[in-house]
This record gives structure tokens, sequence and C-alpha cells, in this order.
């Protein structure tokens, strides 16, 4: 692997996990929407991270979920249940970053961090096993 490819995978996770941690402070605060929208940066960040060790980059967020799905997901690396809860969790963004009004309740933002501590764990352990062996 190149340094400059490790180094961006890296720099992915490390972003990843201050959306996880931002994500726990807004739950804290009562901010519920910012929370969730937070939980899902922190797996669209894991996301770039798992996407870049194949090369790949993509500036939609769409286009993100799509390729890995197909490259993670569909070939059996992680679970089939990741798709649906990254779907979960982008609608949750969509509210949280769109709606007018503070729609997600504390109950509905604790899950989605949750669901994103899950993702982003678990596609940690698979890059630092897998692809950033120290």
């Amino acid at each position: 692997m190149k340094a400059e490819q490790r180094t961006v995978i890296e720099h992915m996770m490390e972003k990843g996990e201050r959306a996880l941690k931002s994500a726990g402070e807004h739950i804290k605060q009562g901010d519920h929407d910012f929370a969730s929208s937070k939980a899902y940066y922190a797996v669209f960040h894991f996301m770039q991270a798992a996407l870049a060790t194949k090369e790949l980059t993509f500036s939609k967020h769409s286009a993100v979920i799509a390729e890995f799905n197909k490259n993670f997901i569909r070939s059996g690396i992680f679970p089939k249940d990741f798709s649906k809860n990254i779907e979960r969790l982008f609608k949750q963004r969509q509210i949280g970053d769109y709606d007018y009004s503070p729609v997600i309740d504390k109950e509905a933002a604790g899950k989605d961090l949750a669901i994103a501590k899950m993702i982003c764990d678990k596609v940690e352990e698979y890059l630092r096993k897998e692809i950033l062996p120290k």
C-alpha cells in the first residue's frame, strides 16, 4: 500500500472517530438532530476509508454508499444489515441537517449513535486487521 493511501485511510478513520465523539456530545446537550447527523458522518468517513483501500473516491454521498455496498457488503466482508442501517443513518442525517425543526428525539439519536458505533467499530477492525497491520 502506498504511504499516501495509508495516510488518507488513517485520516478518514480519525475524522470518523471525531464525528462519533461529537454525536455523543450533541446528545448530552440535547441537540438530537445534530447528533444523528454526526452519527451518519462518522459512518460516512469510515466508508470513505474502506473505499480508499481500493483507491476509490467519490464526491456524492449516494456514490460512497453504493460503492461501499458493492465492494464490502455484497462481497460478504460486512453483513447485509449494514446496508439497512446505513440507509437509516443517511435518512436521519437528511432530517437533522435539512428539516426546519428538530424532529429527532433522544431515543432515535441514541439508536443512531449505537448503530454508527457498531458499524465504525467493525470497519475499523477490518481495516486494522486486513489493511493496516502494524
